[in-house]
């Protein structure tokens, strides 16, 4: 891979990573489809997840999803009755291979029900694949630094 083509995958993975953050503050799960390979990983177990408080109260981690489907599918079921704005800062970008990249992402959330309201910070910590379709994520954790809980 030489340098333009690295420029050009960073900047796709950094275009899959923005739809990932839309589709998912618009509830937009068919476009998620587009951001996951077909046999990802998300492990979203820190969603929640405070270093310093741990798991609030009557809540407990999850584990992780396997397969674009499932991921979909639990990430609809989450998000029910729930708003979220996700934002992605300047991501660290390393290839492994032409067909494999590692990124870090440092985020920033808040998320909203009548239940809870939270402010998260912290990372995505990702590897991505390329496909016949593109740049897709291949795993994905999150990686708290704080949630601080708003009510």
């Amino acid at each position: 891979m030489n340098d333009i083509e690295k420029l050009l995958a960073i900047e796709e993975i950094k275009q899959t990573k923005a739809r990932y953050f839309r589709s998912i503050d618009t509830k937009s799960f068919e476009e998620l489809k587009q951001v996951f390979a077909e046999d990802a990983v998300f492990d979203f177990t820190e969603a929640v997840y405070d270093p310093i408080l741990g798991y609030p109260e009557g809540t407990e981690p999850t584990p992780p999803v396997e397969g674009q489907a499932n991921i979909i599918e639990a990430v609809s079921k989450a998000l029910v009755g729930v708003q979220s704005v996700h934002h992605g800062h300047i991501a660290e970008i390393e290839f492994v291979s032409d067909t494999e990249a590692k990124a870090t992402f440092p985020m920033e959330d808040v998320i909203l029900s009548e239940q809870t309201a939270f402010r998260g910070y912290g990372y995505y910590i990702e590897t991505y694949t390329k496909t016949p379709d593109g740049w897709r994520i291949a795993h994905s954790r999150i990686s708290r630094l704080r949630v601080k809980l708003e009510k």
